[in-house]
């Protein structure tokens, strides 16, 4: 079972994104500069499908001097088996320091996920099945630490087996505290207004406490975001206590040395507020 751990101060969490395909363009420098310490990026899903930007993100991010992760998605209407094998081979070779395995699709027919007209539902049973022989399988596999990324409320309407289950694993929770709508905004102003406060995420029965919370949702668009809004998260812990939990007792692979106009273009990229209209 995950053992449970008290939550970190706002102040001293690390601060991550999650991109995928959706996301054209990142500039991780920017974000690297603004105080981002890691990027989970998606790697696979299903049985087939491989994201094609995974090895642009992942090179890109620890090139900044940002942790890895790689994450999969789960799709309860194909083999586990074979999902845990696409996942290690679109994967092999990328620098991965931990792994996600997303569970949120209830639906068994793509063509109504994409007209939003869902009526087909797998049933519980299935997903949570589904779920764990993937997570189990990339988690021996890989021999990394691994996270299942859900949302409670999804749990508890379409997957209430995984609670059988779920407290013995490290999740990555997505609540999202915001309104709906996107704001342009820059790092400083983020940080100083907008990250969750006082806000409680609610956990699954039995969960004692989340590893990683996604909590930005479509909310903010961020220098270094290429024009998309940009999905923030908190790890529970500290940078020191993100590398201890991928196993780092050090900063492995030292960001490169930058030139004083590097270090000038990102400080300008990162803090719009600084620019002085002419």
């Amino acid at each position: 079972m995950a053992e449970p751990r008290p939550l970190t101060p706002p102040d001293e969490r690390a601060l991550g994104v999650d991109v995928s395909h959706w996301n054209d363009f990142v500039d991780f420098g920017t974000l690297s500069a603004a105080g981002v310490a890691f990027a989970v990026v998606k790697i696979s899903q299903g049985s087939q499908l491989r994201d094609g930007r995974r090895s642009q993100h992942l090179n890109a991010a620890r090139r900044a001097g940002l942790l890895t992760g790689g994450y999969h998605w789960c799709d309860p209407t194909n083999d586990p088996a074979r999902q845990v094998e696409n996942f290690l081979r679109a994967g092999d070779d990328l620098p991965l320091d931990f792994c996600a395995v997303d569970v949120e699709q209830h639906w068994r027919d793509w063509d109504e996920w994409v007209s939003r007209k869902i009526t087909r539902v797998l049933p519980p049973a299935e997903i949570s099945r589904c779920a764990r022989l993937v997570a189990e399988g990339i988690a021996r596999r890989t021999a990394k630490p691994t996270l299942i990324y859900t949302r409670t409320t999804f749990v508890q309407a379409y997957a209430a087996p995984m609670l059988d289950w779920l407290a013995e694993w490290e999740v990555w929770l997505a609540q999202y505290p915001y309104p709906r709508g996107k704001l342009t905004v820059d790092w400083q102003t983020l940080r100083g207004e907008h990250l969750p406060r006082t806000f409680s995420v609610a956990l699954p029965r039995g969960v004692k406490n989340w590893r990683m919370w996604q909590f930005s949702g479509d909310r903010f668009i961020l220098p270094g975001g290429g024009g998309q809004p940009l999905d923030l998260n908190w790890f529970n812990g500290s940078l020191s206590d993100l590398r201890a939990w991928c196993g780092q007792t050090a900063v492995s692979g030292a960001p490169p040395k930058l030139s004083l106009e590097e270090m000038v273009r990102r400080l300008w990229a990162a803090h719009p507020d600084l620019h002085l209209e002419k």
